[in-house]
């Protein structure tokens, strides 16, 4: 995972290309986390002046996805379940690998919002926006055309975009 003819400069995750076993590693998760932690102990290590005990090593722990409401699939080893009860193991499962307590409580309380509610949010706090910013303008008309619905963000208004998503911009003190 080192940078090649870089010493001290580490690729992993998505942006590297790692071979275990004659097989490359997945690009997910559960690979970049283990490559984290190995490119992190490695670190560690070569601070103390110790050289590095062994090479990487991936553990295919399985996968598991959401296919929908109440609805998981999972696949590990010869394992292979699906349903509401690999959901509930599912979201268990993700909420335990959040970083923090108050990650997790605050992932929980959306989910659950989201579960009974059905409403899906989002907030996007963009930094300085100008009138002429492709991102702010996409997909709506300029301002004072109103022969076509605006789409996205506006100035300083909430606008309910049809996927159930929530876009708010703050709006400008002056």
């Amino acid at each position: 995972m080192n940078l090649q003819d870089v010493p001290g400069v580490f690729v992993v995750g998505d942006a590297s290309s790692v071979v275990h076993d004659g097989r490359p590693v997945p690009g997910v998760a559960q690979a970049a986390i283990q490559q984290g932690r190995y490119v992190g102990r490695l670190i560690a290590r070569q601070l103390k002046g110790r050289d590095r005990k062994q090479p990487f090593h991936y553990a295919d722990r399985g996968n598991m996805a959401v296919v929908g409401k109440n609805f998981a699939v999972l696949e590990s080893g010869f394992l292979r379940m699906s349903g509401f009860l690999t959901w509930l193991v599912w979201v268990f499962l993700h909420l335990m690998t959040l970083p923090q307590l108050q990650n997790r409580m605050r992932v929980q309380t959306q989910w659950l919002w989201s579960y009974f509610t059905g409403q899906r949010s989002s907030r996007l706090i963009p930094g300085a926006t100008h009138a002429a910013s492709p991102v702010v303008n996409a997909g709506r008309p300029h301002r004072g055309d109103s022969s076509t619905p605006a789409h996205g963000i506006s100035g300083g208004h909430d606008e309910h975009i049809g996927s159930g998503f929530r876009f708010t911009q703050p709006r400008r003190l002056s």
